[in-house]
């Protein structure tokens, strides 16, 4: 597990964010944005990277992978997409880049926690009111998701493979759940632990990575997000 100060686990999902500085816009037009999912796309093949959810917002990034090998390329990544973007807007905008000094990383406990922080991101939109629903922002994965683009390149977890039988059932039964959206208490519980570079989990999770590496990664929130349930027939 690389770095003190960063958590970075072998074979867990990350909640990656890159923020600007003093909220200044980073993408400056519409091609910005379509540039920069490209190379979430094309990095996340070089780094070795499975890409289950992502949302580019004005003033930054958040995306949710898992390391397929060494858990340091999630670094590798994120600089080199900070790296790209950065040089695009010097050389088509004349700007400089507006990045924090560092990215912010909380590894995921599988299972439920996952499907929660994939529903927190792509709910943020929503969240800072830049539309009226995920469906309408397009700089998301979440219409990907549904299969309202052209093309499908999502690693989808195990957890979310569950939601379904099919490509259509699952898309339906996440709908659902982003619907139902989470509480406060459990977008808090996520947006400090990446804020603080801690776990997003359950205490058992934090006593598992413990007991594994020696690091306490708590942070202080609700036990469990709710689960997904279909609703009864008639």
């Amino acid at each position: 597990m690389p770095g003190k100060d960063r958590l970075l686990l072998a074979g867990h999902p990350h909640h990656l964010v890159r923020k600007s500085r003093d909220q200044q816009p980073v993408f400056l037009d519409e091609a910005d944005y379509t540039y920069c999912i490209g190379q979430i796309r094309e990095l996340s093949k070089e780094y070795k990277l499975a890409i289950h959810a992502y949302c580019l917002l004005p003033n930054g990034l958040h995306i949710v992978a898992t390391p397929l090998e060494d858990p340091a390329n999630l670094s590798t990544f994120m600089k080199a997409l900070s790296c790209r973007t950065s040089l695009r807007r010097k050389h088509l905008h004349g700007r400089n880049s507006v990045w924090e000094m560092r990215y912010r990383s909380s590894p995921v406990e599988p299972g439920q926690w996952l499907l929660a922080c994939m529903c927190y991101i792509e709910r943020l939109p929503v969240i800072h009111k830049l539309a009226s629903s995920a469906y309408h922002y397009h700089r998301s994965s979440y219409r990907m998701r549904l299969g309202k683009t052209c093309q499908y390149w999502l690693d989808d977890p195990e957890e979310y493979a569950r939601l379904g039988g099919s490509i259509h059932e699952r898309a339906e039964a996440y709908r659902i759940y982003m619907s139902n959206g989470l509480d406060r208490n459990e977008e808090k519980m996520i947006g400090t632990a990446v804020e603080r570079c801690k776990l997003t989990g359950s205490i058992r999770f934090v006593k598992e990575v413990y007991r594994r590496y020696g690091v306490l990664g708590v942070n202080r929130g609700p036990g469990r997000p709710r689960k997904y349930r279909k609703k009864p027939d008639g």
